[in-house]
């Protein structure tokens, strides 16, 4: 029997990767899951950025059923990329500091439970955006949020509380910028915040962003910020985590299928990946392109 599914593995993410023997730990589960189901599967092992893509690319040329990853946003993000328009089912075992995609589809973050549900479940075609040549999943931002990501993924100390005592502190010094932005057929200039695009609903660790998103609904939510001062900046805040469906002064939530921002430099973020752009980045959605185990 043939190989039908890979399990790839990031040694490393979340609290309990940097853990002695956490790779083998991880390797062990998925080896006993895929015993119980009697499937063919290969296990591997991520050494750095840019390989889970790599075996992820390979096992679609194969023509593997199943690709699952094993990590957080940015191991799912990257692993995801060469499964979008296949016809090969993506699997997702979340183990990271927010698991945002996977906290949005309601996937079991139980290693057991994750697994079984990865190898097995039914797949759902779901919308993947992209910023710029950049895919993402579940959010990408241009602005505060970006920047925001690019200090947490410096942080030792990460999860929620990394996540908002890193805003806390950004919120002060961060000075919005002045973008040119068109949404669909609606332009628009001035100074933003924040400019985000949300598939999904939350950032993770139940940081809600836009409520009413739909990862399989062929539109986007978008979600600007006005600029203005850091106590403002605050109070808008609060909207993440009360009454979040309730207009907020200098907030401006609307539905778009395609977008553009330009400026003099964009500080960008897709599944919390950072990157800068200069001038003109587009967004758009392809509806309905990968297909998600358990969604």
């Amino acid at each position: 029997m043939g190989t039908s599914a890979i399990v790839i593995i990031n040694p490393i993410s979340g609290a309990r990767g940097h853990r002695a023997g956490a790779a083998d730990e991880r390797r062990a589960i998925a080896e006993r899951v895929a015993q119980v189901h009697r499937r063919a599967v290969d296990i591997a092992i991520t050494t750095g950025r840019g390989h889970g893509a790599d075996l992820a690319r390979t096992a679609v040329a194969r023509g593997v059923d199943r690709v699952v990853a094993w990590g957080g946003d940015g191991t799912v993000n990257e692993i995801a990329g060469p499964l979008i328009g296949s016809k090969t089912t993506f699997g997702i075992v979340p183990s990271g500091s927010g698991d945002g995609f996977a906290r949005g589809l309601g996937l079991s973050r139980e290693p057991n439970r994750a697994v079984d549900a990865a190898l097995t479940a039914p797949a759902r075609a779901l919308d993947v955006g992209w910023l710029g040549g950049r895919h993402f999943l579940n959010i990408a931002g241009i602005g505060f949020d970006a920047v925001i990501a690019a200090g947490f993924n410096e942080r030792r100390t990460r999860g929620l509380v990394g996540y908002v005592t890193g805003g806390l502190s950004l919120v002060w010094s961060y000075r919005a910028a002045t973008y040119e932005l068109r949404l669909d057929d609606q332009a628009s200039n001035g100074e933003r915040f924040l400019i985000a695009f949300a598939n999904g609903r939350q950032y993770g660790n139940g940081i809600i962003l836009a409520p009413d998103a739909d990862f399989a609904d062929g539109v986007l939510d978008a979600v600007i910020v006005q600029g203005g001062s850091p106590m403002m900046q605050l109070w808008r805040a609060r909207r993440m985590g009360f009454l979040r469906s309730r207009p907020a002064a200098g907030i401006v939530r609307t539905r778009v299928h395609t977008a553009s921002v330009t400026g003099d430099r964009l500080q960008c973020h897709v599944d919390g990946e950072t990157f800068d752009a200069t001038g003109r980045i587009d967004v758009r959605l392809q509806p309905g392109a990968l297909l998600v185990a358990g969604a």
